[in-house]
């Protein structure tokens, strides 16, 4: 293959980057393999692609910068930690093929996080060079920002914003939202729920049916407060939630009952709802249950806000929009995202932010791929969106 854009993609699916399977499902900015990847593998392909001006950013992450540095500031970021499609057969392959038995008949790229990660990196790798080899700056300052983010917080924003040179007037964080462009979603937070009681032989349960039975009551006492908590409705967000999502025993020992027990629960937030008071609604709910024999506390984990795009800002779209229809064919689409994303970190600072990206076809644990013809579509995008923030011509 020729086309440097499809090479850095087909490159970088080839590279491990996947959150491991497990009931451990975050990963830390500084793990040895984001380490890895970050530094060793995109930091390099950045310096190859022209980019001379690469900022350091706390949490393992960094920038790239162009621009004169004067006028305002446009900040496209990418993610680095793969979180799904976590049962492909050969993750790492960066094949390309049609998959005609999913209905699809054009070339596509498979690999695990090709949607989720990589085809953005490979965006951004493309609009370096693009720049790099471009005879006039962007007036303003463009960061093509390199983001850690793999805990379910906004702490890798959060610590980016805090240390970049200048504050972003509008923040595009590269996501696969099917061309839309994303302007709010429902926040989250994990609540998790500890028992602690006494293991003992299946023979003989101990008094108040320990820990088994402490988990069912919570469980079906979380069932009757979800009916309660998604009568709390946003018409363009949707209904706030609160569901399992993780039941974990130990020890797990033959013919023995286990000595504890932790559930975690996917609380889903709006606008208005802070995540302490999800919590205490949750430990008031537990604490009216029965004895057990056990000891049940209620944890707050981590938390994504919700989002909404500040309708004052909305001007600030027009680059982005404008791009899309031109390269679409049709008016560009402002879209609520289903599910909780890092856009209410910078949007909490005051941060003007969205997210957009190519459409995601796949299973959640089975294959990704995305369309090569996507792939293309979206980098021209981003160069137009760029073009138009800046005012400055496209060079050929």
């Amino acid at each position: 293959m020729t086309d440097p854009l499809l090479n850095s993609l087909v490159d970088l699916a080839r590279i491990p980057s996947a959150v491991p399977l497990g009931a451990e499902t975050l990963i830390e900015p500084d793990d040895p393999m984001l380490v890895d990847y970050v530094q060793n593998r995109l930091r390099p392909r950045f310096t190859e692609a022209g980019a001379l001006d690469i900022i350091d950013l706390p949490r393992n992450q960094f920038a790239v910068r162009f621009g004169t540095g004067e006028g305002p500031c446009l900040a496209l970021v990418a993610y680095t930690p793969t979180q799904h499609h976590n049962l492909m057969a050969d993750p790492w392959s960066g094949r390309v093929a049609t998959p005609v038995g999913n209905g699809i008949d054009e070339p596509c790229v498979f690999g695990q996080g090709v949607t989720q990660n990589k085809v953005h990196q490979a965006s951004l790798l493309s609009i370096a060079r693009w720049l790099a080899a471009s005879p006039e700056s962007p007036n303003g300052t463009l960061l093509l920002c390199v983001n850690n983010e793999g805990r379910s917080s906004h702490d890798c924003s959060l610590g980016m914003l805090s240390a970049l040179p200048v504050r972003p007037d509008l923040l595009i964080q590269l996501f696969p939202t099917g061309f839309g462009v994303s302007v709010g979603n429902r926040g989250r937070a994990d609540l998790r729920v500890h028992i602690t009681g006494t293991a003992s032989h299946s023979s003989t349960p101990p008094p108040g049916g320990g820990v088994f039975a402490a988990a069912t009551a919570v469980l079906s006492a979380v069932e009757r407060l979800n009916e309660r908590v998604r009568t709390t409705v946003d018409p363009e967000l949707g209904a706030e939630r609160i569901i399992p999502y993780q039941v974990v025993f130990e020890p797990l020992a033959p013919h023995t009952l286990p000595s504890s027990a932790r559930l975690t629960f996917d609380r889903r937030l709006l606008p208005g709802t802070r995540p302490e008071a999800a919590a205490a609604q949750l430990g008031e709910t537990v604490a009216a249950l029965g004895d057990f024999g056990c000891d049940i506390t209620v944890e707050h984990g981590v938390t994504m806000l919700p989002a909404r795009f500040p309708s004052g800002s909305a001007d600030l779209l027009a680059p982005l929009d404008t791009a899309i229809q031109r390269e679409l064919g049709t008016p560009a689409e402002h879209t609520f995202y289903g599910g909780s994303f890092d856009a209410g970190g910078p949007l909490s600072l005051g941060v003007p932010t969205v997210m957009f990206g190519v459409p995601e076809e796949g299973d959640i644990l089975g294959d990704d791929y995305v369309r090569i013809a996507h792939v293309r579509a979206q980098e021209r995008i981003l160069r137009g969106t760029i073009t138009n923030f800046f005012g400055a011509p496209t060079p050929e």
